[in-house]
């Protein structure tokens, strides 16, 4: 399965764009809770590398096939829906379509509570959080073939 290398850069792509994101927010909000993401980020950039270097290494053997189900498992959970669609979707996509889409500031405020959301005023701060849903789409289609080999 070539394909799983090109998964393995989407999905830790995601997971390094989301810590320079994050490490920005913090900088330029004064939002240190803001790291928490780092911490999260990082072992799972690590149990991505490993769980695809275990698969490579034993292939179709049991353990192989467990890393192969628990590398695609966690890239689909973490830096595709939670990162990508979640994060850069709903937290930066469409917060940047309401608000420029002319929401009153009630709508926005109901949406995206004060106290955990900033409304679009960095263009660096929502491009990359935009960014993030991006890759989680290239990341969606580097997935995809695997999805038509399993029901051949």
């Amino acid at each position: 399965m070539k394909n799983t290398s090109k998964i393995l850069t989407a999905g830790m792509g995601i997971m390094v764009l989301t810590i320079l994101h994050h490490l920005y927010g913090a900088m330029i909000y004064d939002a240190p809770f803001r790291l928490h993401v780092v911490y999260f980020a990082v072992p799972v950039i690590l149990l991505l590398w490993l769980t695809h270097w275990l698969y490579r290494r034993y292939g179709a053997t049991a353990g192989g096939k467990a890393a192969l189900v628990a590398f695609l498992l966690i890239t689909i959970v973490v830096p595709v829906a939670l990162i990508g669609l979640y994060e850069g979707g709903y937290n930066h996509v469409v917060k940047n379509v309401v608000y420029f889409g002319g929401a009153s500031m009630q709508t926005m405020k109901r949406l995206y509570p004060s106290d955990l959301y900033e409304m679009p005023d960095d263009f660096i701060f929502e491009s990359s959080g935009m960014l993030q849903f991006a890759a989680a789409i290239y990341a969606i289609a580097t997935l995809l073939p695997l999805r038509n080999k399993s029901s051949g």
